[in-house]
């Protein structure tokens, strides 16, 4: 029946035992398209030829009331934001910035029409004379005339 050869032969072009067949066709398959394919084009057309829906249209006539003064846009809500302070002062503001402060000093943290925080910066023994936060005082109207102090 079947042999196993582990040589190669070539067999192309014509040279060998082998003829070509051509594959059975299958008419229905054929038939089928070519009926299928015009009833779907009339039936597309069928579809974009037919009548629409009639419309009826009335006329109404309404009154309207005197123009009003138009409402007043809302005020937008206030801002709010963080900040925040850290080490041997190092900052981050409210608008990202990232500044840091090493000399001695009193300075704004926060100065709006509610809050006040001010720090005060001295130098150390423990950061070779480079300031450091010392003390914070927080105040303002929020505090209803009282001042958080925090620090030495």
């Amino acid at each position: 029946d079947y042999i196993t050869d582990t040589s190669y032969k070539f067999v192309g072009q014509g040279a060998g035992n082998l003829a070509m067949i051509a594959p059975k066709t299958i008419l229905y398959g054929r038939i089928a398209c070519m009926v299928s394919l015009p009833l779907l084009l009339l039936l597309l057309l069928f579809l974009l030829m037919r009548p629409s829906s009639t419309t009826t249209s009335t006329t109404m006539w309404t009154t309207q009331a005197p123009p009003t003064e138009p409402p007043r846009p809302t005020p937008p809500p206030p801002r709010s934001g963080e900040c925040m302070a850290w080490g041997d002062p190092h900052f981050l503001t409210f608008d990202g910035g990232r500044p840091s402060y090493y000399g001695e000093g009193e300075w704004w943290i926060v100065k709006s029409a509610t809050v006040l925080i001010q720090g005060r910066f001295k130098g150390t023994q423990y950061t070779n004379g480079l300031a450091a936060t010392r003390k914070v005082a927080i105040g303002g109207p929020f505090l209803r005339g009282h001042t958080i102090v925090v620090g030495a």
